[in-house]
């Protein structure tokens, strides 16, 4: 079983929506645990949401110890 996860995690981690989202963050390796619903992976003005289930459930801290806004236009 432990095999199976480990086996998940580093394909998820080397999908293209993954790589994208490293690229397009700020660097800072802080997060928030946040839920936002009806959210699609892709690059936003509030910035770039990975949801591969459809919802967001952590955001990047900004520099300033802030947590912006999730999933919007």
């Amino acid at each position: 079983m432990g095999i199976l996860v480990l086996v998940a995690a580093i394909g998820m981690f080397n999908s293209e929506p993954v790589a994208e989202f490293v690229k397009e963050g700020n660097g800072n390796p802080i997060y928030r645990f946040v839920y936002v619903e009806d959210c699609e992976t892709g690059k936003r003005a509030s910035g770039y949401a990975l949801a591969p289930m459809g919802s967001v459930v952590l955001k990047q801290v900004n520099h300033d110890g802030t947590v912006g806004k999730v999933c919007e236009s």
